[in-house]
């Protein structure tokens, strides 16, 4: 594709290159540029791509912000993360104008109320993709996995596979790194999902309020086309003031506050959750083997973004008992003694709502295996540990990702919040689970939080093959 053609729609100050120039592809690595490519001078918290300039031997143009120093063919932008992000469109043919686009922007839930959303458009009709955590997904086929929201040019290439396919709807998980860095710029949501706003990623954010405005800026009137907002959450409450003074479109949902769309009857055991949806005035009554209130809000805001899609309540009242869990997002398997439970929750806020459920359902003690992620947010550490001391009998405390952290100062944070409480830690994940498997006496439940589905363990920069289902399952068998 020619250089001219790449540059439709971006904020382009000047162009030191042939026009005609054909491009191969786009880098933002210098050590991987090669003859055709366009480099995207990045600057990043560790380093910045224009300092790499002069190591390139090849015939490449570079998209910068400031006039290069070295002599090279240039293209001078005014943000060169929105203009890799416009240009990555262009590149691949600008695919997710030929499909609906749902946005799902929170703290906690997004993966499962993205997968829901598909598993509902399905149920429908509709030929769905989804982009995030757990992977990315073509009528439920894996095709690929990487971050939550992948880099522009490979979510463009994404998007242009599904269309390729005849995808009709993606769900995508849109990360609050993936709005700071501007990564879907130039894709407009016809929905965008908000669940909800905790503590999360201030290793990153300086601030809760960074984090919060990052979150929130995503909604607005040029990159969402409507809006459905948690209710019951004060900033889903303070987006929806900015919606209507922006003059977004927007739809509320909740089970406290008033909403369009709500849940009443709402009923959970070890089977499932039942509830009567109201879904501006459409009722659908709801049977579901999920399980926990958080997923009666999840549920809640996936039907109401396809009911707002066009999708009858009809269609919803058989569509969401199809509905199934995400592997990892409270994953129950049962043992002769009781029942354990693996989840992804990793935040203070994700690992109440789980354990506030499991709390629920459990006959005799709740013996819950978490840690920390190092090299993240330290002043979560305390705060988890005072929540797992708060809902369990029983805390083991371990390892979850250590990076290049110390392990052992990793738990000694998390301990400092639960003074007076029965625990014990190990730095090895493996023991840890074993031990907490071999506490459990009949009518127990064992919850193993913060990896969900993830196969490794990061240590020290090597990623070793580890997974709460192997480890919880191998005890039982060595048993």
């Amino acid at each position: 594709m020619r250089l001219s053609e790449l540059l439709v729609g971006a904020d382009v100050a000047a162009v030191c290159a042939d026009a005609d120039f054909e491009v191969g592809s786009f880098r933002i690595h210098s050590g991987e540029v090669g003859d055709g490519d366009l480099f995207f001078c990045m600057k990043g918290s560790r380093d910045d791509g224009n300092l790499h300039l002069g190591e390139v031997h090849a015939d490449f143009v570079a998209v910068t912000e400031t006039k290069p120093e070295t002599d090279c063919r240039y293209v001078l932008v005014k943000d060169v993360r929105r203009a890799y992000a416009v240009m990555s469109e262009n590149f691949w043919g600008r695919p997710a104008e030929g499909m609906k686009f749902v946005a799902v922007v929170g703290t906690n839930g997004k993966t499962s109320t993205a997968h829901y959303i598909a598993s509902l458009l399905s149920a429908a009709g509709f030929r769905t993709g989804i982009i995030g955590t757990e992977g990315h997904f073509i009528d439920g086929e894996k095709v690929g996995a990487s971050l939550t929201t992948p880099d522009s040019f490979e979510l463009n290439e994404l998007l242009f596979k599904m269309r390729a396919r005849g995808v009709d709807v993606v769900a995508a998980e849109v990360s609050a790194h993936a709005i700071k860095l501007e990564k879907t710029a130039g894709i407009t949501a016809d929905v965008a999902v908000f669940t909800n706003l905790t503590r999360d990623h201030l290793d990153y954010f300086r601030t809760f309020g960074e984090y919060k405005e990052t979150k929130l800026s995503y909604f607005s009137p040029g990159s969402v086309r409507k809006a459905v907002v948690n209710a019951d959450d004060p900033y889903g409450r303070e987006l929806m003031a900015r919606a209507e003074e922006s003059g977004l479109p927007f739809v509320s949902y909740g089970l406290e506050n008033p909403a369009d769309s709500f849940a009443v009857n709402v009923r959970e055991d070890m089977d499932g959750v039942r509830f009567v949806a109201n879904l501006s005035d459409d009722i659908v009554e709801v049977k579901s083997h999920l399980m926990g209130e958080f997923n009666v809000y999840n549920l809640l805001a996936a039907m109401t973004a396809v009911h707002e899609m066009g999708v009858s309540a009809e269609t919803l009242t058989h569509a969401v008992r199809k509905v199934k869990a995400v592997k990892g997002r409270f994953s129950v398997l049962k043992n002769d003694r009781g029942s354990v439970i693996i989840d992804y929750a990793h935040t203070p806020d994700g690992l109440e709502n789980l354990l506030r459920t499991a709390r629920l359902l459990t006959k005799s003690r709740l013996i819950t295996v978490f840690g920390c992620g190092g090299e993240r947010d330290r002043g979560k550490r305390a705060v988890m540990g005072a929540v797992a001391a708060k809902y369990s009998d029983f805390t083991v405390v371990t390892s979850d990702n250590p990076r290049f952290e110390d392990p052992e100062r990793i738990i000694a944070d998390v301990v400092q919040g639960m003074k007076g409480a029965d625990y014990k830690t190990f730095v090895d994940r493996t023991e840890a689970v074993a031990y907490a498997m071999s506490e459990m006496t009949e009518g127990d439940t064992v919850v193993i939080a913060g990896k969900g589905s993830e196969d490794y363990l990061d240590i020290r920069g090597k990623r070793v093959p580890y997974s709460d289902f192997d480890a919880a399952r191998r005890w039982g068998q060595a048993r």
